[in-house]
This record gives structure tokens, C-alpha cells and sequence, in this order.
């Protein structure tokens, strides 16, 4: 085989690595991020959902303070109890449109989301803080 032929195979055979090395890195990061989206939205909807189901026993625990409060301020109560349970249920409309956004809507509904959890745990806070001054 002549120097020539032979310089000309070892090229062709780098050249031949150097694109195949080029395509994986152009496939492989796409695959990886593609697929890690999905799982991130899956445990973020997880942790919503668990959020969501500590509020009810926190809301169970409130309810029984309110037992303990003067015939006055029960009226009061009762209507941060509605404020409460708007927000609640605000927060789980959210996650339900969460969990069936498709990718370009997901992170504006996962924001939304975000609000109404922090606006229902702000008011729970707000009242639980009536019962912390006594």
C-alpha cells in the first residue's frame, strides 16, 4: 500500500472519530435535558401536593383553637376561615392546571403556583398568630 493511500485511511478514520464525537455531543446533552424536565416537574408537583396535604392537618388544628375564642372574635375568625379556604382551594385549582400544563405554559402555571401557596401560607400565618399572642 503507498504512503499516500495509507495517510489518507488514518485521516479518514480521524475524521471519522471527530464526527462521531461531534454528533454525541450535539445528541447526548439533549437527551439529558429533555428527559430531566419532566422528572423536575413531576417532584416539584410531589412537593405541591404534600404542601398541600400538611395544610389540611394544619387547617384541622386551627379549627380546634377556634374553640378557644371569645364569642366576639369568632365572627372575625370565621371570616379569615373563608379568606383561608379561598386561598386553599386557589392553590389546588393551581396544581391541577400544573399538572396537565404542557412544557411552554409549565413554568408560568409552576409561578402561579408558587403565589397561591405562599398567599395561603401567609394568611394561615396570619391567623395562627392570634392564638401565639394569647
Amino acid at each position: 500500500m503507498p504512503k499516500n493511500q495509507e495517510k489518507e485511511g488514518v485521516e479518514m478514520k480521524r475524521f471519522g472519530i471527530l464526527i462521531t464525537l461531534i454528533c454525541l455531543t450535539l445528541i447526548v446533552p439533549q437527551g439529558v435535558f429533555s428527559a430531566n424536565p419532566k422528572n423536575q416537574n413531576g417532584e416539584y408537583q410531589k412537593q405541591i401536593e404534600m404542601k398541600l396535604k400538611e395544610f389540611k392537618q394544619k387547617l384541622e388544628e386551627l379549627k380546634g383553637k377556634a374553640a378557644e375564642l371569645k364569642e366576639d372574635a369568632k365572627g372575625e375568625f370565621n371570616g379569615q376561615m373563608k379568606e383561608l379556604k379561598k386561598k386553599e382551594e386557589a392553590a389546588n385549582k393551581k396544581l391541577k392546571e400544573l399538572k396537565s400544563a404542557s412544557a411552554k405554559t409549565w413554568e408560568k402555571i409552576k409561578a402561579e403556583t408558587d403565589k397561591a401557596i405562599d398567599e395561603l401560607e401567609e394568611q394561615y400565618d396570619k391567623m395562627m398568630s392570634r392564638f401565639k399572642k394569647t
